[in-house]
C-alpha cells in the first residue's frame, strides 16, 4: 500500500462526525436563486488540519510525520492547482463541491466540468453550512473544516488515477470509500446519484 493510499484510509476512518449529515431530497432541485452567499473563511496563517489529522491516525512519530507531510502537500496542491484564485480567503463551498465531484468520479466515472462544479457549489451550500456548523463555528473551526475537506478531495482525486493503474481490486476499494464518503455527507444511496449540467440528480 502506498503512503497516499494509507493516508486516504486513515482519513476515511477519522472523517469528522459533522460530515455525517443528511441532505434533504429538495436540495437536489435547489437553484442558484435559492442559495446563500458563498461560504468563505479567512485563510489561516498556519494550517492546522495536517497535524491534527495525522495525530488522530497514528501514535508512531515516523508515520505521523509522513502523514502530516502528505496532508500538507494535498492542501498546497488544492490551493495552487485547483483554487489559485483564492488567496486571503478560502471558499468552503467550492471545496465541498470538489469533494462530492471527485467521489462521484471515482464511483461512477463521471467527470464534472468547471461549470458543473459551480452549480454543485451553489446546490450544496445548505448542506455545507450544516456540516460545518457554520453559524456557530469559530473562525478556527471553519478553517479546519475547509482544510480537511480540501485535503480529502485531493487525496481521492490522486488515488483514483493510481487505482486505475493498479487494477480491479484497487478500483473496487476506492469505489467503496467514495460510496461511503458520499453517503455520510449526503445521507442516501450513492449508487443512485449522478451529476450533470443541473448538478446532483437521482438516477431513476
Amino acid at each position: 500500500m502506498t503512503q497516499s493510499r494509507s493516508g486516504l484510509h486513515g482519513a476515511q476512518r477519522h472523517l469528522d462526525a459533522t460530515l455525517r449529515q443528511t441532505l434533504p431530497a429538495m436540495l437536489l432541485r435547489a437553484s442558484a436563486s435559492d442559495s446563500d452567499e458563498p461560504l468563505q473563511v479567512e485563510r489561516a496563517a498556519m494550517a492546522s488540519a495536517p497535524t491534527q489529522m495525522a495525530a488522530a491516525q497514528s501514535a508512531d512519530p515516523t508515520t505521523r510525520a509522513q502523514l502530516e507531510a502528505l496532508y500538507a502537500r494535498c492542501l498546497q496542491t488544492y490551493r495552487s492547482a485547483i483554487r489559485p484564485q483564492d488567496t486571503a480567503w478560502d471558499d468552503v463551498g467550492a471545496a465541498v463541491a470538489l469533494f462530492v465531484a471527485v467521489n462521484l468520479h471515482a464511483l461512477h466515472d463521471i467527470e464534472a466540468t468547471p461549470s458543473v462544479l459551480d452549480v454543485l457549489e451553489r446546490q450544496l451550500r445548505s448542506v455545507t453550512r450544516r456540516s460545518a456548523e457554520w453559524d456557530v463555528a469559530s473562525r478556527e473551526q471553519r478553517q479546519f473544516f475547509f482544510e480537511r475537506i480540501a485535503i480529502l478531495g485531493v487525496l481521492m482525486a490522486g488515488n483514483h488515477g493510481k487505482a486505475k493503474s493498479q487494477g480491479a481490486t484497487a478500483l473496487a476499494e476506492l469505489r467503496r470509500i467514495a460510496r461511503e464518503y458520499l453517503e455520510q455527507l449526503l445521507g442516501f444511496n450513492a449508487d443512485r446519484l449522478t451529476v450533470g449540467p443541473a448538478g446532483l440528480a437521482m438516477r431513476g
